[in-house]
């Protein structure tokens, strides 16, 4: 379990928050915190939700919540209602550990990521939701920091997105003459699904199926070599014991840039 630092900001609060991560037990929402005696879940950082549907009526007194699910008339089915928490602004710090590639040394460093939710603008395309047969639209993201600070320096990303995929890509290549994040987003073993993934928490571990990781280089070899093998779903700053620098295979997405031995 991991405690994250975090700043909460609304129409009604302005406050440091932990958010909880219990990720090494498997949950589907390993993301947790409580503000104002309610707490939220979620399975990415981006994406909160009501954790305790029976206190809707108080929660959506005290924060925005964009409520969708229940009947659809066109496919006569009733779906259960979720409660997305809307209208806020969020920074959050990640621990993560970072390898000194001029002497091997382990140092502590923090990935730093704030975004905002605002109001839809109409002008804008977007997926849309319904609630009850009412069209609704989630608020539109704003990202304004997605940095990673080690040593005293401060990497930050060119692309300003709530995909950790694209930013943390952006960094390490940044950082490849000096520095290396040690967790799964580097590893050999773990891949991102080629049938698409989420914004963060995404990542397939494979590390009972080693020889098979060493062979895929390219989208065609992992549907040869993994497609159907058994993983763990795990987030892209997890590190285990089993950590191995992707620097044999590139794997189905090609990182990691900069590593000897890869040739792009």
């Amino acid at each position: 379990m991991q405690y994250w630092k975090a700043h909460y900001k609304d129409a009604k609060h302005d406050t440091d928050i932990t958010i909880i991560n219990t990720e090494e037990e498997y949950s589907t929402e390993p993301l947790s915190f409580t503000l104002d005696g309610i707490t939220f879940r979620g399975a990415s950082i981006s994406a909160f939700q009501l954790a305790d549907e029976r206190q809707y009526e108080e929660a959506k007194e005290k924060f925005s919540l964009l409520k969708w699910g229940g009947h659809n008339e066109r496919f006569h089915i009733d779906m259960p209602y979720s409660y997305d928490l809307q209208r806020y602004a969020l920074a959050v710090e990640i621990p993560v550990t970072v390898c000194r590639k001029s002497d091997g040394g382990l140092v502590s460093g923090v990935i730093c990521f704030a975004y905002q939710y605002r109001e839809h603008d109409a002008a804008k395309p977007q997926s849309i939701y319904q609630c009850d047969d009412v069209w609704v639209y989630r608020d539109d993201e704003t990202v304004s920091d997605f940095s990673l600070r080690v040593d005293g320096i401060c990497y930050e990303s060119s692309c300003k997105t709530l995909w950790f995929e694209d930013a943390l890509k952006d960094i390490c290549t940044q950082m490849k003459n000096e520095y290396y994040v040690k967790c799964c987003f580097t590893c050999q073993y773990s891949d991102y699904s080629p049938y698409g993934n989420d914004d963060y928490g995404a990542m397939s571990c494979y590390c009972r199926h080693k020889e098979d990781c060493l062979k895929v280089n390219n989208k065609q070899d992992w549907f040869r070599y993994l497609e159907g093998k058994d993983f763990d779903g795990r987030q892209e700053t997890y590190l285990c014991e089993q950590y191995c620098l992707r620097s044999q295979a590139r794997g189905y997405r090609g990182f990691v840039d900069g590593v000897p031995g890869l040739v792009y």
